[in-house]
């Protein structure tokens, strides 16, 4: 069974349970939870408790490719037997391209690089569609990632679900949006969870998430930490060296854990190099392919369209996955390279910090040929005085 998933209800905690068996079925609720929570494990398997439950209207939603392909891994059981239909899987736009296209309506123009007016646009036309008889409105519409919807996305989400089952976390907001502002319009305070615990982030990585963004309810990450994969689990922030040396540097790591991982792997696990550049993900994949130990093992995880020919499935076959930092959001590596760290990070924030960093489970490396941003800076140090 893959390591990545909760599958089997003996595997999920008392929380977790209740959240996907007892809540009642015909209101709707908002899950909070810190990275590693279980939050999408929770989601998914309360899509499929809710299809047991003469519900079978439902649809999952998510935000990338990558995490959309993600999520499909977790709608098998142990002998790879379907338990939900991968098909109610898709990402918030395909969505809401597919209401466009049922009621014959063209898709507005997207003419500008700006993602979020792009959101909006998309989500205000949609909102002119009217649930019918052909098109009825889903029995529940479960949402991932909530933080990063904008309120006109939530609308329509409001319209078309007649029950709602939302998750997110704010420190792990990527988009510019209303997010759970807009959300918490439509649900009660009342109906609120909180997935107190998280399995995923070792200590140490807690440790340097917790100082990038401190909790608002007092409860670190690292106090909340039931971690409990291989150890010693590792953070390094390299020397400053050219991008040329932090890409050797990168190579000779990888290559060691997709020996040490071998097992892991296997099982579902994978290795990520997170980068904040586009082009720099095919600069990394041609160095890889180069290399005897990682040719072959490598693939670029786009989070938007691609083309016919692009292929945005995980497999064991490319254990390395090659992101940008908005593409990795929801995702979950053994191991986390982020070369070329300090670049672009006039358009970084705290929380796009928080989502990379908490992204590794055991193993994070950061590189950089130039003055890490004071976020990161602050967030870890080498043990022990340095020389003068």
């Amino acid at each position: 069974m893959s390591s990545l998933w909760w599958v089997e209800r003996v595997q999920l905690d008392p929380d977790q349970r209740r959240l996907i068996e007892k809540l009642p079925l015909r209101e709707d609720f908002l899950v909070l939870g810190s990275a590693g929570s279980g939050k999408t494990n929770v989601l998914l398997r309360r899509a499929q408790f809710v299809r047991g439950q003469a519900m079978p209207n439902v649809l999952v939603l998510t935000f990338t490719r990558p995490l959309t392909e993600f999520v499909k891994t977790g709608c098998y059981d142990a002998q790879s037997r379907e338990i939900f239909p991968p098909s109610l899987v898709t990402t918030v736009e395909s969505w809401l391209r597919t209401l466009h296209r049922r009621h014959q309506k063209d898709i507005p123009a997207n003419s500008d690089d700006d993602l979020t007016a792009w959101k909006r646009r998309l989500a205000t036309s949609a909102l002119e569609f009217e649930p019918g008889v052909r098109h009825p409105r889903y029995d529940t519409l479960f949402v991932d990632e909530s933080q990063d919807l904008v309120e006109e996305e939530v609308q329509v989400i409001r319209k078309w679900g007649g029950v709602l089952f939302l998750v997110g976390d704010d420190r792990q907001k990527i988009y510019e949006g209303e997010g759970l502002t807009a959300v918490r319009k439509f649900i009660d305070s009342a109906h609120e969870q909180v997935l107190r615990f998280h399995y995923r982030v070792a200590p140490e990585i807690c440790r340097v998430a917790d100082r990038i963004l401190m909790p608002q309810n007092g409860y670190t990450l690292e106090s909340t930490a039931h971690y409990k994969g291989p150890k010693p689990a590792t953070v390094r922030m390299q020397p400053l060296v050219p991008k040329s040396i932090q890409i050797e540097q990168t190579i000779e790591k990888l290559g060691e854990q997709v020996r040490v991982y071998a097992d892991l792997i296997r099982q579902g696990d994978r290795l990520g190099v997170i980068v904040a550049r586009r082009d720099d993900r095919e600069i990394l994949l041609e160095a890889f392919d180069k290399h005897p130990s990682l040719s072959g093992k490598a693939k670029i995880i786009r989070s938007r369209d691609a083309g016919e020919k692009y292929d945005p499935s995980f497999s064991t076959d490319h254990p390395i996955c090659i992101l940008t930092v908005n593409g990795c959001k929801g995702l979950e590596f053994r191991a986390v390279h982020w070369p070329f760290a300090s670049e672009l990070k006039r358009y970084h924030n705290p929380e796009h910090y928080y989502t990379v960093v908490t992204r590794a489970k055991t193993s994070l490396d950061i590189y950089s040929s130039a003055a890490l941003p004071d976020v990161l800076a602050r967030a870890h140090s080498e043990s022990g005085v340095p020389k003068w």
